[in-house]
């Protein structure tokens, strides 16, 4: 049987680009660099912890939350700067007495607002009135939560930000449900939502747009994905608000994310695959490209706050060390590769991304982190490949994706190792340009490299040139 996958993709705060601009590093250190270094884009461990947990955006970074099962259950939030290796803050939070954590539940984290960090995260077996299910609410950024908000018994197995609202779902024997609260919410909801009176597998839950798409797949035989809207501004949690639009016999749900969903078959090539949904269908599937996933992958989507999505996968046997891959499309056709590190250790991964798809993924099995940074290209070209002693050049070229006001370096190779001789910084459209002259007779070997970010977008490197000085 397949590995079970369970995602939890909070809601992006989006983050300043003249934040993310500022203050942006030479493109090398004091000193010649060896190759093409990316040293922000190794993945790094937070916690030795084996649960679920979730992850969002704030204006520092990342907010990651997860549990601690076992006799002392507590819950962990966790912020990570741009750039950290590290928690920049830690805070537990103690579950209601007599509550215990399950390994098997996801940790949702949101932050809705500036300073505001919100956790949900489901208990066991306290019998409480108003369900085991708590919410946990910061207003100073994580360093306090106030008093556990206990809103019902629907689980967290996937949940989602719609506004000021969380949407999460949840199966058990008594069927699968939705349940919809504000971040604020007081005490649970006069009602919940039943997709179906049967018990899932796997579950997901996407905001499009303020709809709701959600996903769960049965197993009887084999595996069936059943895929369901609720419109925008609707009941969430009203049964009759959602519409089921899709089935997908054979298939198995792997997640849901905005608009799209994730699947995969379960008989036949084993392939995932990738739809777009709308109100009323979903779309023609897109094959998620790269080796047979018949492996036991870990999967992941996310669908960044400018639409294109983001399929993580750990690529089972098929690649080495179970590779975490970024996979990133539009609308399906055109795909793009990035690699993120090893992801052995995970069963599940979690993202959160902003408008230019950077951010972090969170794996499981200990929890992992993983820099999702923006590749850039730099085009460079030396107008003549051959200048007398004393005579100058010009060396220009693009980087792309452009960052305005961003450092870009002039690098020469010595002795194996890129020494920066010169530095300028992108125009509006990426370009750039240097005046090289020729102070001695030989050959030389010149790149441009674009700054990184932390955070945000990794070194770019163009390909060598060669320029001749001749006496």
């Amino acid at each position: 049987m397949p590995r079970r996958s369970i995602l939890a993709i909070s809601a992006a705060v989006l983050l300043c680009a003249s934040a993310a601009l500022s203050g942006a590093a030479l493109a090398s250190p004091a000193g010649g660099v060896k190759g093409e270094p990316q040293p922000d884009h190794k993945p790094f461990r937070i916690t030795s912890t084996s649960t679920a947990g979730g992850i969002a955006l704030d204006a520092n970074g990342v907010v990651v939350a997860y549990a601690v099962t076992g006799t002392h259950s507590k819950i962990v939030v966790c912020g990570i700067n741009n750039g950290g290796r590290k928690c920049s803050f830690q805070t537990d939070i103690a579950t209601p007495d007599g509550g215990t954590l399950s390994p098997f539940e996801v940790t949702g984290v949101f932050v809705p607002s500036a300073d505001h960090i919100t956790v949900l995260q489901n208990t066991c077996c306290d019998t409480a009135a108003d369900g085991d299910t708590v919410l946990y609410t910061s207003t100073d950024n994580g360093k306090v939560f106030g008093a556990p908000v206990r809103v019902g018994n629907i689980g967290v197995e996937a949940a989602v930000l719609v506004g000021s609202d969380i949407v999460f779902t949840s199966g058990d024997v008594s069927g699968t449900h939705v349940e919809s609260i504000p971040v604020a919410a007081s005490g649970p909801p006069p009602s919940t939502a039943t997709l179906t009176s049967s018990q899932a597998v796997d579950v997901g839950i996407g905001d499009d747009h303020g709809a709701v798409l959600a996903g769960l797949d049965l197993l009887t035989t084999d595996y069936t994905t059943h895929i369901y809207y609720a419109s925008a501004g609707a009941n969430f949690n009203a049964d009759s608000s959602y519409k089921e639009i899709a089935t997908f016999k054979h298939e198995q749900l792997l997640g849901v994310s905005g608009d799209a969903v994730l699947t995969r078959q379960t008989t036949g090539k084993m392939r995932a695959l990738l739809r777009f949904c709308t109100s009323t269908a979903c779309g023609a599937p897109h094959q998620v490209p790269g080796p047979n996933h018949a492996g036991p992958n870990a999967f992941g989507i996310a669908q960044d706050p400018a639409g294109v999505t983001h399929i993580f996968s750990d690529g089972g046997y098929e690649r080495p060390l179970y590779a975490l891959i970024d996979l990133s499309t539009s609308r399906g056709t055109h795909w793009s590769s990035l690699d993120l590190g090893n992801g052995i250790n995970s069963t599940s991964f979690a993202a959160a991304l902003d408008n230019r798809g950077a951010g972090m993924v969170l794996g499981s099995t200990p929890a992992w982190a993983y820099p999702v940074l923006v590749p850039q290209a730099v085009s460079f070209a030396v107008k003549s490949s051959s200048i007398k002693k004393g005579r100058s050049t010009v060396g220009s070229g693009h980087v792309s994706p452009a960052f305005p006001g961003l450092a870009v370096a002039l690098q020469v190779e010595r002795s194996g190792l890129w020494y920066t001789v010169a530095t300028e910084h992108e125009s509006s459209s990426g370009a750039f340009s240097f005046k090289i002259k020729g102070s001695k007779a030989g050959t030389f070997s010149y790149r441009a490299v674009a700054s990184d970010r932390a955070g945000y977008f990794l070194y770019g490197y163009s390909r060598t040139r060669a320029l001749t000085v001749t006496g």
